[in-house]
């Protein structure tokens, strides 16, 4: 009775693999999140969210911010690309789950996409604050 698990349970299934294996499937995984598993009339969240990261990052590096201030419009992005990949994640699993109307999948669906509008958000905060005084000081010259 040391270990009653199932050897074969779904958890080992996805949770027993070498580390090339894991890093595959990692990046296949930001590869489905990048390009949308949703149907073709749907929009993909990242063909927001990509454009103005490079356009984020570009002005950060053309107004010659200090490396802690990109690290910070850097760690921004990567929280808002996070956020959108989770949300992509739940979405994928809620129609794995269920074609029917639910109200705990609609809301949990609600929230999800809360977070992501929330970290958006603070992300887009921080980004004025950055970037704002350097541009506000470029133009008033």
């Amino acid at each position: 009775m040391v270990n009653d698990r199932n050897v074969n349970s779904p958890g080992d299934i996805y949770s027993n693999r070498r580390w090339a294996q894991k890093f595959k499937i990692s990046f296949r995984g930001l590869w489905l999140g990048l390009k949308g598993t949703q149907s073709p009339n749907s929009l993909n969240s990242f063909i927001i969210h990509v454009p103005i990261a490079v356009v984020v990052l570009i002005t950060g590096v053309w107004i010659g911010l200090a490396p802690i201030s990109i690290s910070l419009l850097v760690l921004c992005v990567g929280a808002v690309m996070a956020a959108e990949l989770f949300n992509s994640s739940l979405e994928s699993l809620a129609k794995a789950i269920t074609d029917q109307a639910d109200h705990n999948v609609a809301n949990a669906l609600d929230i999800a996409s809360g977070a992501v509008l929330l970290v958006s958000l603070t992300a887009s905060v921080v980004g004025a604050v950055i970037l704002g005084i350097p541009i506000w000081q470029l133009w008033a010259l």
